[in-house]
């Protein structure tokens, strides 16, 4: 079997990215669940959230959490302009 004379630089990338990638949305959504553990249910199973609106830290981790399509994009447009 012959060896590998030029390396994969694009491959190797892609596994870092994507590890990084997975765990930068993996704490964002313990950030997300952390946020709702403010809220208190009481006995008649009425929940009591203070200064919690669903739908704004949803959109926001979203966002957040969304950021790394264009992120990698952005760097796989960089990493091509160094191929010759």
């Amino acid at each position: 079997m012959p060896k590998k004379t030029k390396l994969d630089v694009g491959k190797g990338f892609k596994r870092i990215y994507f590890v990084i990638a997975a765990i930068w949305v993996g704490i964002n959504l313990l950030v997300y669940f952390a946020d709702f553990m403010g809220c208190q249910v009481h006995k008649m199973d009425l929940i009591e959230c203070i200064n919690f609106n669903a739908a704004i830290h949803w959109l926001k981790f979203l966002i957040v959490a969304g950021m790394v399509v264009p992120l990698y994009y952005f760097l796989t447009w960089i990493a091509a302009g160094f191929k010759k």
